[in-house]
């Protein structure tokens, strides 16, 4: 197991303990109040965010990690900082998908990769941040556009070459 984090928060009148542990492949082992959960990441949780449902007892909650540190979400609201949860709006799908086009349509490529994987984070992280949605779906505009604009002069100096 290479990372394990634990805190402890209360909901309503109960106390829950949490040791959250990221396992070699592409699970994850939340463990409450002594209960392991497992949940498995999807493809895209690598790149835009590990945001992945589960239940905690009879309450629907979220395990979200950002920036390499994972929290639970219950009633809209981060355990360890209290903060509001801010879920990825589902325009920002789009552009992540536009960028993950560029390494298939390159037919693979390491520059390629991670043009389309860059790009697709940066849409991801401009989505969470505390801009306007008009300035978030422009900025991911512009990182969508440079983001093909870079596969373009890339596959002009190969051809060059």
């Amino acid at each position: 197991m290479e990372q394990t984090t634990q805190w402890t928060s209360v909901i309503g009148e109960y106390s829950y303990a949490f040791t959250y542990e990221k396992l070699k492949s592409n699970k994850h082992l939340l463990t409450v109040n002594g209960n392991p959960i497992e949940i498995k990441a999807g493809f895209l949780s690598q790149i835009l965010g590990f945001d992945e449902t589960f239940m905690l007892y009879n309450m629907e909650a979220r395990l979200v990690i950002e920036k390499g540190i994972p929290d639970v979400v219950v009633n809209g609201v981060h355990l360890q900082s209290g903060e509001p949860y801010k879920k990825r709006p589902v325009w920002m799908m789009v552009f992540a998908i536009i960028c993950l086009l560029i390494p298939i349509v390159s037919l693979g490529g390491a520059l390629p990769v991670l043009i389309g994987i860059g790009g697709a984070a940066i849409c991801a992280s401009i989505s969470k941040s505390s801009l306007s949605t008009a300035v978030k779906v422009i900025l991911c505009i512009v990182t969508t556009s440079v983001a093909w604009f870079l596969w373009y002069l890339l596959m002009v100096a190969v051809g060059v070459l």
